[in-house]
């Protein structure tokens, strides 16, 4: 899951790598991965390490398969934190439709657009679209595309009456 929810945002990476500590990925990859860690990172000093090492490392590791799940669910916890207040507020979105979240399979379009129109007032557009698809947001691929990759409006609700049926007698 972390390794399809990068791959879904390989054009935007840099956002997301932008928001990881080196030092810090690096002691959380010696602690848990020693194998890994001696792979990429044995014999440099933790402050030479940057992002870009990152970036080379996670091109191999990341998008090419079969993929490195703890480095990727690490990148991913990094931005999480990094956003932490976006996080919370789409956690907090989430769990009014069902208090389990991993048990929802699906966010119908009726739901997802109040929780869109939300988020997009207070935060980024671009910064929504990598929380959502970082975290496996269940909205329709058609909502996320529409209202977070082209920027379009919500479509107008069926029981909201447009301004030209208002005028009318």
């Amino acid at each position: 899951m972390p390794i399809q929810a990068l791959r879904s945002v390989a054009d935007r990476f840099d956002d997301v790598l932008r928001h990881v500590n080196p030092k810090r990925l690096v002691g959380e990859i010696a602690k848990a991965d020693r194998g890994f860690y001696f792979r990429y990172f044995k014999g440099y000093r933790p402050d030479q390490i940057g992002r870009g090492r990152i970036k080379q490392i996670a091109q191999k590791e990341v998008f090419a398969d079969p993929g490195h799940e703890l480095f990727a669910n690490l990148l991913i916890i990094h931005w999480n934190e990094a956003n932490a207040a976006m996080y919370r507020d789409i956690v907090m979105h989430v769990r009014a439709i069902n208090e389990d979240v991993e048990a929802i399979e699906r966010i119908p379009p009726e739901r997802a657009h109040p929780i869109i129109d939300d988020m997009l007032a207070k935060y980024p557009r671009e910064a929504f679209y990598l929380c959502v698809r970082l975290n496996g947001v269940r909205f329709d691929d058609d909502v996320v595309a529409s209202r977070l990759v082209r920027g379009e409006p919500a479509p107008e609700s069926p029981s909201r009456p447009t301004s030209d049926a208002a005028a009318q007698p």
